[in-house]
């Protein structure tokens, strides 16, 4: 399959629009699916500390990772960076939706998956 000419691709606002977008679907789905294994993990145990580790492995990698994916990302093609971030966090989504339709779902795919 060709590749669009740059000529085809939008450019200026157009362009900065669909990927903001993108970039706000990406990030409000996987907040909001934080939250709901957070509180799935909270009623299935009914343990805070269960709920205490989903959210600190949900945060954690970011707040240790952050400081390097700038210099990561200065190095390589930003959009190849956002759409493989945005790829990897879709995938463990639909392990976890998997794991969940199958009734294989346990607390520990969840700590993977929120490290991941």
């Amino acid at each position: 399959m060709d590749r669009p000419s740059a000529s085809m691709r939008p450019s200026g606002m157009l362009g900065f629009s669909i990927v903001w977008f993108g970039q706000l679907v990406s990030l409000l789905g996987s907040n909001m699916t934080g939250f709901a294994l957070t509180i799935w993990a909270y009623e299935l145990t009914g343990s805070a500390t269960a709920l205490a580790l989903v959210g600190f492995f949900f945060v954690t990698p970011m707040l240790v990772f952050s400081p390097f994916a700038g210099a990561i990302v200065d190095r390589y093609d930003r959009k190849l960076m956002m759409m493989v971030s945005d790829l990897s966090a879709g995938v463990a989504t639909i392990v976890i939706l998997i794991l969940y339709a199958s009734d294989q779902l346990q607390i520990w795919h969840l700590y993977i998956a929120g490290a991941f």
